[in-house]
């Protein structure tokens, strides 16, 4: 999957020889693992996938090189519910924004090129570069939204 024009492997091997780091091979499992992600993640399921697949790493070497992953543009770092730190694909050319339930904790990820834009325009009036454009909206999803009718007779019992 290409970051920015580029194949994160190629990424990745720039990065880190720009900073005279070494492509271990715990490194390069990490990020092929990462590559073939889908979605949202965090360090644990990552771990745990890594395991059942027979690779034993480290949670130290797992969140180092998340951090490193990070730093060279193919992981963007979101913080989707509170206590926990996800992991997704970089996707500069493609800005999304997440609807996270409070509840149950289900992501929607929102493509809004309006929404997108009418930041990036907010960031240029006031002389600010993004580096990445992002949202999170916490709430009720559907599921776990009482019944309208009930969320009416909540307010007017609540203005009286």
């Amino acid at each position: 999957m290409p970051v920015n024009g580029t194949d994160p492997r190629s990424r990745w091997a720039e990065y880190l020889s720009g900073r005279k780091l070494r492509a271990t091979l715990p490194r390069r499992q990490i990020l092929d693992a990462v590559a073939q992600s889908t979605g949202h993640f965090d360090a644990e399921s990552l771990r745990l996938r890594l395991k059942g697949q027979g690779r034993r790493l480290s949670r130290a070497t797992i969140y180092r090189t998340l951090s490193l992953l990070q730093g060279a543009g193919i992981l963007r770092r979101v913080q989707l519910l509170d206590d926990t730190l996800h992991y997704e694909l970089s996707r500069p050319a493609d800005p999304h924004h997440h609807l996270v339930c409070r509840r149950c904790g289900s992501v929607q990820e929102v493509l809004d090129q309006e929404v997108s834009r009418g930041l990036a325009a907010l960031a240029a009036r006031l002389s600010f570069e993004p580096e990445e454009i992002s949202i999170r909206l916490r709430g009720l999803c559907s599921r776990c939204r009482p019944p309208a009718a009930t969320r009416s007779q909540d307010r007017v019992s609540r203005a009286k």
